[in-house]
């Protein structure tokens, strides 16, 4: 199939780069209780900082909304240079607080510049979590929030239908080849890298568009991973592409197999 070229990979159709890496993400993600306790508003942007943070294909407001409410780090602080800083007494506060644990001296915040400065902040249209546990996650970023490396950027290439990537993401083949291409980390959560990424087959179809509120309201009713494949499948694979029953269902059956085989090793790190 990577042969015949009649699938494309994501690389075809989307850049992926890693997410921030503030190297402190212990100090410069946070919850909405210390952006009010510090005054950090003006240096507060919206954070989707795990997989399990997103319930759904498309990360909304809402859902960054109920994060907050539940008291997660649904924030990230930008912070601009010291001398822009100097009229708010609580956020200098808070970096302070920073320096007393050495967080300005740890590995790569201690060669920066101003040590608060992060690099690379720069949004992306959807996300891809980095390591996951049962299934692969391919989420529209829907507010524009930003993300740590626990999950990597993506930007759509020109002519994209971003509807389209990602409800054709969801199919037993591309599932397949995210383990064929993953690795485990700690031996049995899937690990992909951003190069890795660019090399899982998608079955793309723009009409696949069609499909995303469906799927996106299966995930947010917690169906099981098995029931949204049957759906898609028939679509994407099926209909989209013409794959026989008999070929979805060993697409299918590679996945179990070698996503099982990777959940196995759990029981080795108990």
């Amino acid at each position: 199939m990577r042969k015949n070229k009649r699938i494309p990979f994501i690389g075809d159709l989307a850049r992926i780069n890693v997410g921030i890496e503030t190297w402190a993400n212990e100090f410069f993600t946070v919850s909405e209780r210390i952006v009010e306790t510090f005054h950090l508003q003006e240096y507060a942007r919206p954070l989707v900082g795990r997989g399990v943070q997103v319930r759904s294909l498309i990360f909304t407001h809402e859902d960054w909304k109920s994060n907050q409410d539940i008291k997660v780090k649904s924030n990230i602080l930008i912070f601009p240079k010291m001398v822009e800083m100097k009229e708010n007494e609580q956020a200098l506060e808070y970096l302070r607080m920073g320096e007393c644990q050495n967080i300005h001296k740890w590995y790569k915040c201690g060669i920066r510049e101003e040590w608060q400065i992060v690099p690379s902040v720069k949004l992306s249209d959807a996300l891809f979590v980095r390591r996951t546990h049962i299934y692969p996650k391919f989420i529209k970023n829907d507010i524009w929030a930003y993300t740590t490396d626990t999950m990597h950027r993506v930007s759509f290439k020109d002519k994209t239908n971003w509807q389209a990537l990602i409800a054709s993401f969801y199919n037993s083949l591309s599932f397949a080849f995210c383990e064929i291409v993953g690795r485990g980390y700690w031996g049995w959560v899937l690990e992909l890298m951003p190069s890795e990424v660019e090399e899982i087959l998608i079955p793309y179809k723009e009409e696949h568009a069609e499909m995303i509120h469906k799927l996106d309201q299966m995930f947010r009713e917690k169906k099981n991973i098995d029931e949204i494949l049957a759906y898609s499948d028939e679509i994407v694979l099926k209909k989209g592409f013409g794959f026989s029953d008999e070929e979805i269902q060993l697409a299918n059956r590679i996945w179990k197999k070698l996503s099982r085989r990777r959940l196995e090793r759990s029981n080795s790190y108990i």
